[in-house]
């Protein structure tokens, strides 16, 4: 408790000072101060388990850390704890949208694809196998679709970000980009079947 309040009555720049200076009391300080009240602000705010709330917490702590290593922090006009809980929320965010990319490529497959045999493991393995392809899936797709999904850009800046000529060419390839990701789940989908 006593080292909670010595953590609180620093200035921001104190803190980011003391980590800066390599001092790991400060970090595990920050750590056991705002630990329990990011996890039930993260389940309660984005309907995270509690393993993915301390993951996602220790995440923060570690993004946190190498931005202050980084000088990232030297302006710093907010809390110590709201720069923590602002990480782990984009953290949550991206963690939704690369969600939300693998879901939609998984439930076009699975709508084709619905042959009754919808075990666990097949979803699971389904799953897996749309994650893998999208990481291996190349530029520009993955560009597009991580600055779109992940990172929120509309398709005005997708299209700046890539270097084509407008939002409609970058649309355009978007949908692409999204049918050859099917394609290749489709692909090895099947390479599965005939193994």
């Amino acid at each position: 408790m006593n080292s909670k309040t010595n953590l609180l009555n620093l200035e921001t720049s104190a803190i980011i000072e003391a980590i800066k200076a390599g001092s790991e009391k400060i970090l595990f300080q920050l750590y056991e101060s705002y630990r329990d009240e990011f996890i039930s602000w993260a389940i309660r705010s984005h309907q995270v388990t509690v393993e993915e709330a301390k993951d996602i917490f220790q995440e923060s702590v570690v993004a946190l850390y190498r931005n202050v290593k980084a000088g990232k922090a030297d302006n710093l006009e907010a809390s110590m704890k709201t720069y923590l809980f602002g990480i782990g929320k984009n953290i949550i965010l991206n963690a939704i949208k690369r969600k939300g990319i693998e879901l939609k490529a998984f439930e076009n497959v699975n709508n084709e694809h619905d042959n009754g045999i919808n075990d666990h493991y097949h979803q699971e393995h389904l799953v897996n196998l749309v994650k893998r392809i999208y990481k291996a899936i190349g530029s520009p797709c993955k560009e597009i679709l991580e600055l779109y999904y992940e990172k929120g850009y509309d398709m005005e800046s997708v299209a700046q970000h890539v270097g084509y000529k407008n939002a409609d060419v970058a649309k355009k390839k978007k949908y692409e980009c999204l049918k050859s990701l099917e394609e290749r789940i489709n692909m090895s989908k099947l390479k599965d079947i005939l193994r």
